[in-house]
């Protein structure tokens, strides 16, 4: 084949290829006026409805419109005048009007001596990128927004907590704070009123002038009953909550139950106003507020301070024989050693101690005459038999509990008692060291520490699991095992201990395969 003719296929395979390609492309005059169109390929035309006898000879900005950002349509223009290739994205306009975005590269076209003969252009449409792209970078944005305007939310609740004083202004100062949150817009904070089972208006804020105190019914299927009985966040809308109305429109509402341990305190409603607000991400943290009203609540009824996890360490020796453990360890001739405790229905609180197999005798015994206690029993056998203390309300051990104090060890022997407590920052150690002066002589304080962070200790397991389980229940675990139930070979069996707590050997069990069942699920559940 001649030359000639292998330029010729060259020229008319090298056409088809532009005409055919899947991207647009443009090739411009810039000999022409205002640089105009001298050839669009098929791609063109379909991406941008345009045909080409109606857009040829003109240039190729009638595809920008309003929104099209004139710094990249700079950015295009220096780099055709510059003569050098450059890409830019463009939200350009297609002839019906449809926006779509468009990836445009322009690069010149040299003759044999470097001059500029024409430009040529691609356009690929990008709109499926380019939306994902904004619609990631405006909820980046929007998550920022979220973001600093529930750490300013939180930041101020705990504030307004932690320097409240009245629980009635606080809650109002709380529901203001969270009704002036940007896409919120009004609160509500309900109180269990057990004996009518309703839930009674304390406070809200943003409801208009003929706001009632609502009244919600909690045997009802209202969202805020079910939030309050569930224990967990419910959405509703203000048409499923009668009694709620808003001095402007609003979207639906989030119920979050004030839920601590076991308690629940009542129920915090925040509006939204719209139905965008209260996506997921803010319940979560809504859901973390009512937490932290409810660890506030809890915390004023028990008496202990908000900064819980700062703890104060002290260590006592006691040398009072009206303190209990001196006055035993003196009866039996002794050392003794606390190792749990429970709480019975009727109040009463069962300590369970270990001592020597000497003290066997001294249990059938009548007890030393010391405060609170009411009986000693004797629990299993073995060397170091359990013994079971049972003190009425109002011991030392109760006054300590209501001022925030935990009872880390106590042992007595020779007539004198080592007490070791933990109390939260807030209360002091003033109050445990004058509460104990007030109770005893021979009272002296020979450590004192301060802590920041709580450990999980013994005795905070203790106290959770003895919040789950019953009296019954935790009176067979702890002498299962502290009398050597567990022991192999056995140091007690099912009926002795049955017999020391006035049960069937059939009841005993029962108590001690549910107590055993929640222990486990303590530690694995």
């Amino acid at each position: 084949m001649k030359t000639r003719d292998l330029d010729q296929v060259d020229f008319e395979l090298k056409e088809r290829a532009i005409d055919e390609a899947p991207v647009g492309i443009t090739i411009s005059d810039p000999d022409q006026p205002d640089n105009s169109l001298v050839y669009v390929n098929e791609s063109f035309e379909r991406l941008t409805g345009y045909a080409a006898e109606d857009v040829l000879g003109k240039n190729c900005r009638f595809l920008q419109g309003d929104e099209t950002d004139p710094a990249a349509v700079s950015e295009l223009k220096d780099g055709i005048e510059s003569a050098e290739a450059v890409t830019v994205e463009l939200l350009n306009y297609r002839e019906d009007g449809d926006p779509f975005w468009n990836e445009v590269t322009v690069a010149p076209l040299r003759d044999e001596t470097g001059d500029v003969t024409n430009y040529v252009g691609f356009q690929v449409d990008i709109t499926q990128r380019k939306e994902a792209q904004l619609a990631l970078a405006a909820e980046r944005e929007r998550l920022d927004r979220l973001v600093d305007r529930i750490n300013g939310l939180l930041a101020d609740v705990t504030e307004l907590l932690m320097h409240g004083v009245d629980r009635e202004e606080t809650e109002q100062a709380i529901v203001e704070r969270i009704a002036a949150t940007e896409s919120y817009a009004a609160t509500w904070i309900g109180e269990p009123d057990l004996a009518a089972n309703t839930l009674e208006t304390s406070t809200h804020a943003h409801f208009d002038d003929s706001f009632e105190d609502l009244s919600i019914d909690l045997d009802g299927d209202s969202p805020i009953a079910r939030a309050f009985s569930q224990e967990s966040v419910v959405l509703g809308s203000l048409e499923d909550q009668s009694g709620l109305r808003l001095e402007r429109d609003a979207g639906r509402f989030a119920a979050i139950p004030l839920v601590y341990g076991d308690a629940t305190y009542g129920v915090l409603v925040v509006v939204g106003t719209d139905t965008d607000a209260l996506d997921e991400r803010e319940l979560v943290v809504l859901e973390s507020v009512g937490r932290t009203i409810a660890t506030a609540i809890n915390a004023a009824q028990s008496r202990r301070g908000l900064t819980a996890d700062d703890l104060i360490e002290l260590e006592f020796t006691i040398t009072d024989e009206s303190f209990f453990p001196v006055a035993l360890a003196d009866t039996w001739n002794a050392p003794l050693e606390l190792r749990g405790s429970a709480k019975g229905g009727d109040g009463h609180l069962h300590l369970f101690v270990d001592t020597s197999e000497d003290v066997a005798a001294s249990t059938d015994e009548s007890p030393p005459t010391t405060e609170h206690l009411e009986s000693v029993t004797r629990i299993g056998g073995g060397e170091t038999p359990l013994i079971e203390l049972e003190l009425a309300p109002g011991s030392v051990i109760d006054h300590l509990a209501e001022r925030g104090a935990e009872v880390q060890t106590l042992t007595a022997e020779s007539g004198v008692a080592e007490l070791e407590i933990t109390v939260p920052a807030e209360t002091g150690g003033r109050v445990i060291l004058e509460l104990l002066e007030d109770r005893y002589d021979g009272l002296e304080l020979v450590a004192y520490r301060e802590r920041t962070h709580r450990p999980t200790t013994r005795a905070a397991f203790e106290s959770t699991l003895e919040d789950r389980l019953t009296d019954r229940q935790a009176t067979a675990l702890y002498s299962a095992f502290y009398s050597g139930y567990y022991d192999d070979p056995r140091t007690t069996t099912g009926d002795e201990l049955a017999a020391s707590m006035g049960v069937s050997r059939p009841t005993f069990h029962q108590h001690l395969r549910a107590a055993e069942r929640k222990l486990l699920t303590a530690v694995l559940g």
